[in-house]
């Protein structure tokens, strides 16, 4: 009995942790106009929708498809009974008026990213040897022959981060990513919240940006909120600075 439920459960594990290729097509609720440039993510993968809106990538069954896109409503799609068969997925757009703010869509960002991948597509696309590239299985029309190494592709996977490509591949990533917080984390949003000018609002920026991982958290209201928040906090920390004493020099005093 016990082994029969420890075999059951290995079962039910690999079902639940089975990757599949799945596909879809985001298109406008209203207009059912394709949206392309948008990052569709999982917890394992990422991809971008091309110019018709579609996107494929691999996800496990028990995965969640994360779609979050400014000036539209986010979306938290299961993976499970996604089937083999591209779907069609609309978005909601969802204009939130706050104070003087006004969020709209604009992706233009992702047009400049999907260029950039385009134009670097050999350094986006670039990894290192697969196993199956490695270790080469023997061929059925040999009689007692053995699994054989390919020593060209065992040192290219050993040597990959040493690798020029794979180095300008983490270097493109990592300002793609920057380059979508500045994108949605931008001067206007946050002026036209704070009400701060000049050097004031550059230096809110920079102590408040958030971070590529936290940003993906945010929705269009939490990143509102993030900021009012945030300008809370350096209106304290100011008001706390004030408050210290002055410090006098030799030779000072206080009349």
């Amino acid at each position: 009995m016990k082994q029969f439920l420890f075999i059951s459960f290995l079962f039910f594990l690999s079902q639940n942790t089975f990757a599949q290729q799945i596909s879809g097509r985001l298109i406008d609720a209203n207009t059912r106009e394709a949206i392309p440039y948008v990052l569709v993510a999982t917890n394992s993968a990422s991809a971008f929708t091309n110019e018709d809106g579609g996107f494929s990538l691999k996800a496990l069954s028990n995965d969640t498809v994360k779609i979050n896109l400014m000036g539209y409503k986010p979306l938290n799609l299961p993976v499970t009974n996604w089937g083999s068969q591209q779907r069609l997925i609309t978005m909601e757009p969802a204009y939130r008026q706050l104070g003087e703010v006004t969020i709209t869509a604009q992706r233009n960002h992702y047009r400049d990213s999907v260029n950039l991948r385009k134009e670097y597509a050999k350094q986006f696309n670039f990894r290192g040897p697969r196993f199956n590239e490695i270790f080469l299985a023997p061929s059925q029309y040999v009689p007692f022959a053995v699994m054989s190494i390919n020593v060209t592709q065992l040192y290219k996977a050993l040597t990959k981060k040493r690798d020029p490509n794979y180095k300008l591949q983490q270097t493109l990533l990592r300002d793609e990513r920057e380059s979508h917080v500045s994108a949605r984390f931008n001067k206007a949003l946050v002026a036209s919240i704070s009400h701060l000018k000049g050097d004031s609002l550059d230096n809110f920026m920079s102590a408040y940006r958030p971070t590529p991982a936290v940003l993906d958290k945010l929705n269009d209201y939490d990143l509102v909120r993030y900021i009012k928040t945030n300008l809370e906090k350096s209106k304290v920390s100011a008001t706390r600075l004030d408050d210290l004493p002055v410090m006098l020099k030799p030779g000072q005093s206080l009349e």
